[in-house]
């Protein structure tokens, strides 16, 4: 999965706190501070959709500091280098 995250504000003070957050949550492999439409990607890591649909109500939704909103993307393959 890959979550895209606006911030409320963009404060110094509002992107320590979701930094400091986000860095907390083992589901988030990967979070990349972006341009363009959203402030964060996360690729986020979990068993199944209703896995992650209690990620997103419970953690990103509801105890990350910020969030003003959160578009969430399935990945259905992945390709790179090494796959063949």
């Amino acid at each position: 999965m890959f979550a895209g995250v606006r911030l409320m504000r963009h404060t110094r003070a509002d992107v320590v706190a979701f930094e400091r957050g986000v860095r907390q949550l083992p589901e988030v492999v990967h979070c990349h501070h972006i341009t363009g439409n959203f402030d964060y990607l996360l690729q986020v890591e979990v068993a199944d959709l209703p896995a992650y649909e209690d990620f997103h109500a419970h953690q990103l939704v509801m105890s990350l500091p910020g969030v003003a909103t959160v578009t969430s993307y399935v990945t259905m393959k992945t390709l790179s280098a090494d796959t063949t």
